[in-house]
């Protein structure tokens, strides 16, 4: 996966808030076991993007990177030029 695919050159701001406002509710899923696996790869694709985890707060990062393995950024890749 690659790091910072996402950025203001290439989304409009606007898109921050449909990514970042499905977070409390992806949260509250994961939490119940629900859609675990789909979760844990959005959540890993919204923090490989500063565009979007910029956007939230450090405890929605804790909690989301506590559904993740403790490696989950050794997948992440530059991107190449």
């Amino acid at each position: 996966m690659y790091k910072n695919v996402i950025t203001s050159e290439n989304t409009d701001d606007s898109h921050k808030e449909v990514i970042t406002s499905q977070i409390p509710e992806q949260l509250t899923q994961i939490g119940a076991d629900d859609n675990v696996e789909a979760i844990k790869e959005h959540f890993k694709w919204v923090l490989a993007n500063d565009f979007y985890k910029d956007e939230l707060s450090a405890e929605q990062i804790t909690e989301m990177e506590s559904y993740l393995d403790s490696d989950y950024q050794d997948e992440y890749e530059d991107l190449p030029e």
